[in-house]
């Protein structure tokens, strides 16, 4: 079932999808996922993910990204300057010396365009020539389809010129209640290599294998192994905020409570994933009348590889003109026996 609970003044709208075993209450203002809701054994509903309590919060640009979609190009962007096509282009600088998840006016502070079709969600927005200093025209489209215990986020966008894009949706998860930091959560990434990041955060396009190293989750482990500030690169971020390069199969991640059972698998067809440990959530109002604070939730940003344009030869993050991009996320939730 779907169906819109508020339809603002301003055209934000907020929707919430329900089945048997699962409810979701998303915003059109950035695609925002406010709460993912697991039905409890007795009958009950618990969110797993970290939300502010209004679409005033979000709009406030606190800079957390909670639940929203990201783009146009996400995670940090050298200097806010790159070279397309023999020209060069300037963005925002919003995180130190670099440009941060679409600059100041990113898709996650855009209200889409947005419809039920059946048993979908679809929001549309539409980003002209020049919006934070991209080139092109490009028409994005992203469809929330929730199954059993399934939901999953489908992106497809075009542009009429050569432009760079690089999307995710910065969902936050704590599967404990909210009661607790998500440190003691299990994880588990597919991923034999990461990304070394510079005293900004910036990915350095240089790359280390995970095995002797606190970011090794080839296996489930707590997240607070990576907490180890012991480490020069785990120091240079303050815990965890790294790309962790996918190997194949599914999935790519997996969280569990190791005291509630929760589970959440992440699947998603991009080449990578960027996991943030919430190293620098000051403490925050959140939704049900929690309180959020340093390392609440563990963000799980599948992408492309940050800051490619500068990092790859021949960059994955480069939209040619008339071309279909198409990447799908999605999470599964579950109960460990």
């Amino acid at each position: 079932m779907i169906k819109c609970i508020e339809q603002r003044p301003d055209g934000i709208c907020l929707y919430e999808m329900e089945n048997d075993e699962l409810r979701v209450v998303v915003t059109s203002y950035g695609v925002t996922l406010m709460e993912i809701d697991m039905k409890e054994a007795d009958g009950t509903w618990q969110n797993v993910i970290l939300g502010y309590p209004t679409v005033e919060d979000y709009m406030a640009k606190s800079g957390t990204y909670f639940g929203a979609l990201v783009g146009r190009v996400c995670n940090r962007l050298a200097k806010g300057e790159y070279t397309l096509n023999g020209k060069n282009y300037t963005c925002a600088i919003n995180n130190g010396p670099n440009s941060l998840h679409g600059g100041l006016e990113g898709f996650s502070y855009k209200n889409f365009d947005s419809k039920i079709e059946g048993d979908k969600l679809v929001f549309t927005y539409v980003s002209k020539d020049g919006e934070e200093g991209y080139p092109g025209t490009l028409t994005l489209t992203c469809t929330l389809e929730l199954g059993k215990d399934t939901l999953n986020i489908i992106y497809d966008a075009n542009s009429d010129a050569d432009s760079l894009l690089n999307l995710t949706q910065h969902t936050y998860f704590n599967l404990n209640g909210m009661d607790s930091d998500a440190g003691d959560h299990l994880m588990q990434i597919n991923a034999l290599r990461h990304g070394l990041v510079d005293a900004d955060g910036l990915c350095m396009g240089k790359f280390r294998e995970v095995e002797g190293t606190p970011l090794d989750f080839r296996t489930l482990a707590p997240v607070k192994q990576g907490f180890d500030l012991s480490d020069w690169n785990v120091k240079n971020a303050f815990g965890i905020d790294h790309h962790f390069v996918l190997e194949d199969g599914a999935p790519a991640l997996v969280l569990v409570d190791p005291v509630s059972k929760r589970k959440v698998e992440v699947e998603t067809t991009l080449p990578g994933v960027q996991v943030y440990s919430g190293n620098y959530i000051d403490p925050c109002q959140g939704r049900d009348g929690k309180t959020y604070a340093q390392h609440w939730g563990i963000a799980v940003e599948p992408q492309m590889l940050p800051d490619s344009i500068h990092n790859q030869e021949h960059p994955d993050v480069i939209l040619r003109k008339g071309e279909a991009f198409h990447h799908e996320i999605l999470y599964r939730f579950s109960r460990e026996d």
